[in-house]
């Protein structure tokens, strides 16, 4: 039975009661013998009493319920009253019987702002009663302990101090509830030392499998690693084995400054299952500043190391959080900025995600970015450090594996083998080999780069490949066929093999073969020319009739030199 307070001796409530202003009940029993019906309070604006005097007398009126019974409904409902008063007063302004009115334009005086605050104060100090009321509640209403105890603007240490269990009891569910949502939190916050191995405490004896969960959060920063680690080995001997509790145990290992446990314990799974455990909490590598995915992120300790010692997992894991929505392209950007390395792991991610992603706006979004990298690095003895990789670093992807790998790098054109050949500058040479195969590809946009190509020059043999891959994807194969005999006669056929057949390969015989011929003319004793019109006649004669090949020979005097090419389309055109 809950021992109340006869509201008669109450001056205020005495005026409510007088006045007639019941509209809702409170108090499902009864104080000191009286009936339950017609004791509830309205809150509707009492000209006689002041808000802070009937909420405090609401307050000493709910202490009899909370000594009796803290989950009586009765309490809740007086404190959901009390709650709708203070709201109502500090919607409205102040209490007209107590504070003057405003002063000249407006202004709040300084009773009323004291008044304000005084409600102001009443009011969390009534979301932390309201709280402390759903922490010890039912599955079914647990989860309003959350939204009271924010109002209440409590810390967590004071909201654990309110929340600890008598001796045999255990942690209210919407203690919990609150505790874990407050934890899935990003914020610039830590708790200390002592309040985060309390928190560790309360979920190893009440929800052991949120441990990991716990121990990812960035509030838990300051929390004992040894400590920790040990409840979590106990964990995994109970409750099994597990990825994702592997890698919590492997970064309070780093913590530890224990190099070799924590190699010992990244090393018990597959890449594979760690990038699983990674999407699965991805706050073991990165922290948000604001929890939403237009916020900024900061790398964990474990992406830090990793950005050293596990580059390509530490890609790996980037590339399948992103393909997951658990982390877009910018916030990516600010992460390796944040861990130094915006060059070579930045632009093997992108080409990790290019591989990944089937998104066409973001795939052409990259297509220019690694474009614009390569470019950079071809075009600058000193590349922006940035973007190069660094000496000694190498990027995780060579062009043989984007090539094998990633459908918008295409493979090289033969032609470009004998234009270009090896280059002595390991890191220039992946570079061009890279741009040149997304010129090669189907996906690049010309348009996107083509003002970033004409800072390239075309004196060099690997500055015109660049120009001619452009004009040959133009369908510019007359300008291609001459600019190549001007400057790479050698590399002619295979130009010819590769890009004058089915609609263009009458492009021998109109275009090539002429330009041969003339040029030969010119300079008789050029071996390679000379190599390049043979082989073109022998196209042409297994292309054209008889009739047509004659009509091709030059009338010169030079007909001896095509007669044996002309007997062997003849012969072709009677065995067919």
């Amino acid at each position: 039975m809950a021992v109340g307070i006869d509201p008669t001796t109450s001056p205020a409530l005495e005026s409510l009661l007088s006045h007639s202003l019941l509209s809702r009940k409170w108090a499902p029993s009864a104080p000191r013998g009286q009936s339950a019906e017609g004791h509830g309070w309205n809150l509707y604006v009492v000209n006689t009493v002041s808000p802070i005097q009937l909420y405090q007398e609401m307050v000493e009126y709910s202490q009899s319920y909370s000594v009796a019974n803290p989950q009586a409904q009765s309490l809740r409902h007086l404190l959901s009253e009390a709650h709708l008063l203070l709201r109502a007063s500090l919607l409205t302004g102040p209490h007209p019987q107590t504070l003057p009115l405003q002063g000249e334009g407006g202004a709040e005086t300084e009773p009323q702002r004291a008044e304000r605050e005084e409600l102001e104060a009443a009011l969390r100090g009534n979301c932390a009663d309201l709280g402390d009321c759903f922490s010890r509640g039912s599955q079914k209403d647990c989860h309003l302990a959350l939204p009271y105890y924010r109002m209440s603007g409590l810390s967590v240490p004071e909201v654990m101090s309110r929340n600890k269990p008598h001796s045999g009891s255990s942690y209210g569910l919407g203690f919990l509830f609150f505790l874990k949502h407050y934890l899935l939190e990003e914020t610039q916050l830590t708790l200390s030392q002592e309040s985060a191995d309390e928190v560790i405490d309360v979920f190893s004896q009440s929800e052991p499998s949120q441990l990991v969960c716990v121990c990812c959060s960035p509030l838990m920063v300051n929390v004992s690693p040894e400590r920790t680690l040990s409840l979590l080995r106990h964990l995994e001997d109970t409750a099994g084995v597990s990825v994702s509790l592997t890698v919590t145990m492997a970064t309070l290992a780093l913590r530890l400054e224990e190099r070799a446990l924590f190699r010992q314990l990244m090393d018990r799974h597959s890449e594979m299952l760690l990038v699983y455990a990674f999407i699965e909490e991805p706050r073991l590598l990165l922290h948000g500043c604001g929890g939403a995915l237009s916020s900024e992120v900061r790398p964990s300790a474990l992406a830090s190391e990793m950005a050293r010692s596990q580059p390509g997992l530490l890609v790996a894991a980037l590339v399948a959080l992103h393909e997951n929505n658990k982390i877009k392209l910018e916030q990516a950007d600010c992460l390796f900025k944040e861990l130094g390395c915006e060059g070579c792991l930045q632009v093997d991610f992108w080409e990790g995600t290019l591989m990944a992603s089937s998104q066409e706006p973001l795939i052409q979004e990259l297509l220019f970015r690694v474009a614009s990298v390569y470019i950079d690095r071809l075009t600058h003895t000193d590349p922006d450090p940035r973007l190069a990789p660094g000496p000694g670093k190498r990027s995780l992807k060579t062009a043989e594996d984007l090539i094998s790998s990633c459908s918008h790098f295409g493979a090289l054109y033969p032609w470009l083998t004998v234009l270009c050949p090896v280059h002595t500058n390991s890191q220039h040479q992946e570079a061009l080999h890279k741009l040149q195969s997304l010129l090669c590809g189907p996906s690049l946009s010309l348009g996107s780069v083509v003002p970033l190509l004409e800072q390239i020059s075309e004196e060099t043999l690997w500055g015109f490949s660049l120009h001619l891959l452009c004009d040959t994807r133009r369908g510019q194969h007359h300008r291609s066929i001459e600019s190549l005999l001007d400057r790479c006669p050698q590399a002619i056929i295979a130009y010819g093999n590769h890009h004058l057949q089915d609609r263009h390969m009458a492009l021998w015989w109109q275009k090539l073969l002429p330009e041969l011929c003339n040029r030969t003319r010119a300079a008789s004793d050029n071996s390679i020319l000379l190599a390049a019109l043979q082989e073109t006649l022998v196209v042409v004669s297994m292309e054209t009739s008889p009739t047509e090949f004659l009509e091709l020979i030059p009338d010169d005097g030079t007909a001896a030199f095509f007669v044996p090419h002309l007997l062997s389309c003849s012969s072709r055109s009677l065995t067919t």
